[in-house]
Formats: structure tokens, C-alpha cells, sequence
């Protein structure tokens, strides 16, 4: 899956006594649409909160979402679980605050004896090798519900005799700390975890588009153009090599002409390529249907469409966005919440109704939005401040701004009117004290 999705793919079939040129286009036809797929999806995947229902704001765990840049490694984690079907994240107490990292699903495996169980009982990380003399050794790290252990196996053996703890180091953590994060959930126990994610359903669709392409090549090279032939004619031979000379060529500015009325011109039809072109397209309507990625993405051609029809086009996206984002957002709140444990914060890490809020990417026209939302705030009377993380493309530095400016202007607006009023309602325009000291606090 890794490589499929790196582009290093089966290539298509040729026979071994193939000519040379055939190869180049063998490289040539290899198309990789598998990263598009999984970019689709884990663009529309974006954490910008973590909040309780009842609070507003978000919540203290959520500066360590921060301070360990999780921002823009969070994508390294979701896109890892939608390739290869899981991804893992490790929380251990650091110097300054618990380290919470990205572990790839390539060099890691969880294990937990339990397949509904909230945390893992074990995770596995390769290290790489080492060589202790004449050995070589495998590196391994294990991580439990006590410590984390470097493990040195050596290269080949199974027998326990061969494994030695390097060194331990406990992490207080009480639990295993790290949290898997899935691309869906097995229906089946035997179900093997790259079968959940995105790339391997999709890799014989995406051999039969490089087939196709290989094929449609060969017919661009070979077969493309107008193939002339001619009869009654008698080709000369070079007095010194014995071979045949070409008499006529094909230019712009050349006309072939001969003396013997019996010879006759003519050419060959050129290959059709649409019935490859139809080939490749349905192929690749094929993999958007099976990923639910609209076909728009992956072959264009939509012009002056409507905003009703583009939603409608995009409804199976955005319900696989929710899906992944419900998913995920279990997996994240686990680590949040470890990340609370690792400092000590007993209440947050026992805190599950909290939940990661997730950014708005469904695409939609913003006046349209606009004007749902403002309905929403003069009919049905929801307060506009709710509304405005609602609001595409508004993060929540922008909300938290507005709130701000909302604030001064209505303390601005209070400083007015005292100003304007005074205490003794006199209309005389700064006569009380109050009054003027909310004046120079405004001003």
C-alpha cells in the first residue's frame, strides 16, 4: 500500500522479448490517482477545538494540543489512517508538558486482547538494527501499562533466550499510552487491518487504469497517424549498401508524382482513441464511487453548475467526512485526555463528554450560509455570537476577535449614553461625575 500510494506500482504486462521503447512507455503509463483519493478526504479533516458542551471555550487540555504542534501534524496522522487503515499516536510526561507524537502505522503495531477495548495493552515499535560484534540485532520498543522498553532480538531467532531489555523506563501513566487511530471499524474478526483503509480496495482499479493508458499509448505511437501504402511501383536500391531507397516523402511542400499510370496510392485508417479514453474514464468513475469521492475531483468538466447540484454531487463526501471525523474524534479526545493524565489534571482525564470540534470544509456558497444563519438568528432566535464559528472560512481566532470587539463597542455604547444622560437627567451633557468618567474611559 505504501508504495502504491508513493506511485511505485505493478507495471503493466508486456512480453519479455519487448523492444526497449516499450518500456519507456511502460513508465509513462503509470497515473497514481490513489494520493488524490486520500487527500480528498483528510483535507476536510481539521481539529481547531476542544470543548464540553456547556462551556463555550476550549479547555485546558487543548494547549497541549499547541504546544506540540498538532495543528500541522495532525494531518500525518490522518493521513496514515486512511492509507493503511490505522495510524498511532504515543503521550508520555515530558520536561515542559506531556510530548504527544505521530507513530507510523509502518513501523508499529497495537496490540489489545480486547478488540472493543478503549486502550491498548501493548504497542510495538521497529527501531532499525544494531550490530553487537558478530551479530545483528533487531531494535525494537515496547511500550505497556508499566514502562517503555528497548528489546534487542537477535537477527533470525524466535528463541526467548535471544531477546534481551536493553533498558526499561516507567511512565506513570497507569495505562498503555498510546492511542490507535482507525480508518473504520472491522465488521468481522477476521478482518486485517489494511483491508479498512482507502488504498488497498482501490489498487486493482487503479492497475487497470495504467493498463489502459499503457494500451492507449502504444496506439498513440504506432497506430495514431495515417499509415501510407503504395502498389505498381519498383522501389531503387543503393548501388553500395543493396538496400532500399524511400522515393517518396511526406512534407507540406512535396508532391509525389510518377510516370507508370498502373501505380496506385492509398493509406490506412488511424487507431481510434476514444474507446480507450471511455476505458480510462470509466475506470476512474469506478474508484470515485467506490471512495465517494465526487467524480468532479478526479476528471473536472463540471462548468456553471448550481450550488444545489454541487452539494448534491458532494453529499457522499461529506458523509464520509463525518464519519472519519466522529472516528477520529474518539481517538483524539483519548489523547487529550492522556495528555491531562500525564500532568496530573485528574479531571480532564476522566473528562469524556468533552469532544474535539472539527473544521467546517463543505464547500458552500457563503451567501448562502450567510443567509441560513441569519435566519436562524431572527427566527428562531439563536444568538449570532453561536453563529458566527458557523460562518465558512472563520476560525476560532476570528471568533474569539469578534467577541472582543462586540465587548468594547457595547462598553462604548454604555459610556456614551451615561455621557449623553448624566446622573441627574438634566440633558446637560457631562454634569454628574460618573458620567464623565465613563467619558474619559471611552474616549
Amino acid at each position: 500500500m505504501d508504495q502504491y500510494n508513493r506511485g511505485i506500482q505493478d507495471r503493466p504486462y508486456i512480453p519479455k522479448r519487448a523492444e526497449a521503447e516499450f518500456g519507456v512507455m511502460v513508465s509513462k503509463s503509470l497515473e497514481n490517482w490513489l494520493p488524490l483519493v486520500v487527500s480528498t478526504v483528510a483535507q476536510n479533516l481539521m481539529v481547531e477545538g476542544y470543548r464540553r458542551p456547556d462551556e463555550p471555550g476550549d479547555l485546558d487540555p487543548w494547549r497541549y494540543w499547541t504546544d506540540n504542534l498538532l495543528d500541522s501534524r495532525q494531518a500525518q496522522v490522518h493521513r496514515a489512517a486512511l492509507t493503511f487503515g490505522k495510524a498511532y499516536v504515543s503521550v508520555l510526561p515530558g520536561d515542559t508538558g506531556p510530548a504527544i507524537r505521530p507513530m507510523s502505522p509502518l513501523a508499529v503495531t497495537g496490540v489489545a486482547e480486547d478488540s472493543d477495548a478503549e486502550w491498548l495493552d501493548h504497542a510495538v515499535k521497529f527501531l532499525g538494527r544494531a550490530k553487537r560484534g558478530d551479530d545483528d540485532y533487531d531494535r525494537w520498543e515496547v511500550w505497556d501499562a508499566e514502562a517503555v522498553s528497548e528489546v534487542w532480538a537477535l537477527d533470525g531467532s524466535e528463541e526467548p533466550t535471544d531477546w534481551e531489555v536493553v533498558k526499561s523506563e516507567p511512565h506513570g501513566m497507569g495505562r498503555c499510552p498510546v492511542v490507535q487511530f482507525r480508518n473504520r471499524w472491522a465488521d468481522a474478526p477476521n478482518t486485517m487491518p489494511h483491508e479498512l483503509g482507502e488504498v488497498a480496495p482501490l489498487m486493482p482499479i487503479q492497475d487497470r487504469i495504467n493498463c489502459t493508458t499503457f494500451d492507449m499509448l502504444i496506439a498513440q505511437s504506432f497506430s495514431a497517424f495515417r499509415q501510407r501504402w503504395a502498389t505498381g511501383i519498383e522501389i531503387p536500391r543503393d548501388p553500395k549498401t543493396g538496400r532500399p531507397v524511400e522515393t517518396f516523402q511526406a512534407a507540406v511542400d512535396r508532391v509525389w508524382a510518377t510516370g507508370n499510370k498502373d501505380v496506385r496510392f492509398g493509406q490506412f485508417d488511424q487507431t481510434d482513441l476514444g474507446g480507450y479514453l471511455k476505458s480510462r474514464e470509466a475506470a476512474v468513475k469506478s474508484m470515485a464511487a467506490i471512495s465517494q469521492v465526487p467524480p468532479h475531483f478526479l476528471l473536472g468538466g463540471m462548468v456553471n453548475i448550481s450550488a444545489d447540484a454541487l452539494t448534491a454531487a458532494e453529499s457522499g463526501l461529506a458523509r464520509k467526512t463525518h464519519e472519519r471525523q466522529t472516528i477520529f474524534g474518539e481517538s483524539w479526545g483519548q489523547v487529550l485526555r492522556l495528555a491531562a493524565y500525564a500532568v496530573g489534571d485528574k479531571d480532564a482525564a476522566e473528562d469524556t463528554e468533552a469532544r474535539v470540534i472539527w473544521h467546517d470544509a463543505e464547500a458552500r456558497s457563503l451567501a448562502q450560509t450567510t443567509d441560513a444563519l441569519g435566519k436562524l438568528h431572527q427566527i428562531l432566535g439563536v444568538p449570532a455570537e453561536v453563529l458566527w464559528e458557523r460562518v465558512p472560512g472563520v476560525t476560532t481566532f476570528d471568533v474569539e476577535r469578534w467577541k472582543t470587539v462586540r465587548a468594547e463597542q457595547t462598553a462604548y455604547d454604555i459610556a456614551a449614553g451615561e455621557l449623553l444622560l448624566g446622573d441627574d437627567h438634566s440633558g446637560r451633557v457631562g454634569t454628574s461625575p460618573a458620567g464623565s468618567e465613563l467619558a474619559r474611559e471611552a474616549a
